[in-house]
């Protein structure tokens, strides 16, 4: 069971949120208040990918599967940091090499990642600190990943990647959706706009190990859907 000092990974929702463009934006606005109805009640109106959310491959894929054709389990479990901040510029690409040598920086190395039958670690995140821009401008011009590193992953076996970042892929850029398409067309889940990854890293330290939830809302039929996604640290047994 998660500990009591759980780490929130998940930004607020509020009306200065950071959405994608094109996407809808979020608002919340009172429809019942305690003075005149005894209680109350706000409407919410939001994308399914609005803050800290989580795709499906249903985001991509006519066929691929919808948020409530996947196990609750796919959003739980043991999650490998991988701390890319010092390869982090404006728009630049991160490529398998540069992830390879972060890895020889983290607790964990390539041999930890695989299937979860396996005993292996199969969710990965990637800090690269990008969220300090959050509700700036400059949060759009986050770096990103390169194909290399999405197909490393799934042949893996890596099921879940998650980013700090507006997106794996390039924001803003013509058919630039390399990550989407390889890591949902494998069946690989992706979770977008997570915050405070540093808090996990720290917090792994002395042989204990990172365990996250990111588990969405459930909204039948849906390509995606915000996350109150949180994370902690456990002794290794």
């Amino acid at each position: 069971m998660p500990p009591e000092s759980l780490i929130d990974l998940s930004h607020p929702l509020t009306p200065q949120t950071t959405i994608y463009p094109g996407d809808p934006p979020f608002a919340m606005h009172s429809v019942c208040n305690i003075p005149t109805d005894g209680y109350t009640v706000h409407a919410v109106s939001l994308g399914t990918h609005t803050g800290t959310h989580v795709d499906a491959p249903f985001h991509f894929f006519a066929h691929g599967q919808k948020l409530h054709e996947l196990s609750l389990s796919r959003f739980v479990g043991r999650a490998l940091v991988i701390d890319v901040r010092h390869l982090v510029r404006a728009r630049g690409c991160i490529r398998w090499r540069d992830v390879r040598e972060s890895l020889e920086r983290t607790r964990g190395t390539i041999a930890s990642l695989g299937p979860r039958s396996e005993g292996k670690i199969d969710i990965v995140l990637f800090w690269t600190g990008w969220d300090g821009w959050w509700s700036e401008r400059t949060y759009f011009d986050h770096p990103y990943f390169g194909r290399d590193v999405a197909e490393e992953l799934v042949e893996m076996g890596v099921r879940l990647v998650g980013v700090d970042t507006l997106s794996p892929d390039e924001t803003e850029r013509e058919d630039a959706f390399v990550m989407h398409e390889v890591l949902l067309g494998r069946g690989c889940l992706i979770c977008e706009n997570l915050t405070n990854l540093g808090g996990l890293v720290s917090g792994g330290s002395g042989g204990e190990e990172v365990w996250v939830s990111l588990v969405p809302l459930s909204l039948h039929g849906a390509d995606g859907a915000p996350v109150r996604a949180y994370g902690w640290t456990e002794k290794v047994r």
